[in-house]
């Protein structure tokens, strides 16, 4: 059933804390896709594509002049100084003039844009790159630009020579866009919500009980909180409970939506505490002490139960047997001449034969609904039917 009768933003936020993994995963999921779409989405350039040629200058000197500039050569400043000296109006200008001889015309700012050159500190070697969206125009520019660089040394440095030792080799690079802020923007924010919404999904598909929150909405009752294995504590604020809704009830019957271990342990832990408390207490199965039941409505079966301080019936190899209201009646006149307090544990998903009976004869019902166990479904069921058919009702539900 789906926790619809009103909104807790607290228990929301346990919703979404209860299922971050899913919420993270999903979240993760659509930033990967969302991403890979968008890479996809630019694959093709819509920009026309560029071209960069790449020239390399090598810087020698003459051999005269080994020894006076020993320290130069083996410093990178020699080389490095000339690098930068490319970049400028010195080599910028007379390349524009040989390029304008050539049919290449450009302002000397827009080639200087287009001109990039560079050095590794180990070597002699200066390499110029030309970047433009024509494949012949890049490689006519690198190759003027490489031959003005080497004939200007000697003249800009006042010594040594440059030699251009590779002719332009043409490359084309890819125009990629850059991706738009706002689709990213876009995109977190839709993975965020996404994996958010994943998380309520998944905690409404579910169809086990998963917060006492749907105890309070959708089965209109104000639960006993117990932990998976309830101290005495705990269970004698259970029996105190009955003992305030409905003095002296001497009928009782556990109500088990799922016949799981911990739920029929926390059974038996309360009948242990009505019987601490000076009770003769019995505990019966109609799952499996129905046919010891018919028995007992017959006055000559005698009396004999199992069990210490709390008893049960004795085990008879017989099947399950559908009593009559006559027969629960006349049995249950002869256990209250024994025991203080009778306790049925009821389990199934459906109140029907021997369950609808104990329920109509009992003075107070205990509903046990475990967390991660019990279905939805089970327990609304079972909570709409008994309402109207036992006195008092308590919901125990064993969880956080």
């Amino acid at each position: 059933m789906l926790e619809s009768k009103k909104i807790s933003w607290r228990e929301i936020s346990n919703v979404l804390h209860r299922r971050l993994l899913i919420e993270i995963i999903v979240a993760l999921v659509v930033l990967v896709g969302g991403f890979f779409v968008l890479h996809l989405g630019r694959a093709t350039p819509t920009a026309a594509p560029k071209y960069t040629a790449t020239s390399q200058v090598l810087l020698t000197l003459p051999e005269s002049k080994q020894q006076v500039v020993l320290d130069q050569t083996v410093n990178p400043q020699y080389v490095t100084t000339f690098a930068d000296v490319v970049g400028t109006d010195l080599i910028a200008r007379p390349a524009r003039t040989k390029l304008a001889q050539q049919g290449i015309k450009l302002s000397l700012s827009a080639l200087e844009k287009m001109v990039d050159a560079h050095t590794n500190n180990n070597n002699s070697l200066i390499e110029i790159n030309v970047t433009t969206d024509k494949r012949v125009t890049a490689k006519q520019i690198a190759q003027v630009y490489a031959q003005v660089a080497s004939q200007n040394v000697k003249p800009i440095m006042g010594l040594g020579r440059g030699k251009v030792v590779t002719q332009p080799r043409v490359n084309q690079v890819l125009a990629i866009q850059k991706l738009p802020i706002k689709r990213i923007a876009i995109l977190v924010i839709a993975a965020i919500i996404l994996g958010l919404a994943s998380g309520c999904v998944v905690e409404i598909l579910d169809r086990r009980i998963r917060s006492r929150y749907f105890v309070a909405s959708t089965l209109a009752a104000t639960p006993l909180i117990l932990t998976q294995q309830p101290t005495a504590i705990e269970l004698a604020t259970v029996r105190n409970t009955l003992d305030i809704a409905t003095p002296h009830a001497q009928i009782l019957v556990a109500q088990l939506p799922n016949a799981s271990s911990e739920l029929t342990a926390a059974v038996q832990a309360l009948a242990q505490q009505y019987a601490a408390a000076g009770d003769r207490v019995l505990l019966v199965d109609l799952a499996t002490d129905t046919a010891m039941l018919q028995q007992f409505a017959v006055a000559t079966t005698p009396a004999d139960y199992q069990g210490g301080t709390v008893a049960r019936l004795p085990q008879s190899p017989a099947t399950p047997t559908l009593l009559t209201l006559a027969e629960f009646e006349r049995s249950l006149a002869r256990l209250k001449g024994d025991f203080q307090r009778i306790i049925f544990v009821a389990a199934g998903a459906e109140i029907v034969g021997n369950q609808q009976l104990a329920l109509h004869l009992a003075a107070a019902r205990l509903l046990l609904l475990q967390q991660g166990v019990t279905t939805k479904k089970a327990a609304y069921q079972l909570q709409q039917q008994s309402q109207s058919t036992t006195p008092v009702n308590v919901v125990l539900y064993f969880g956080n």
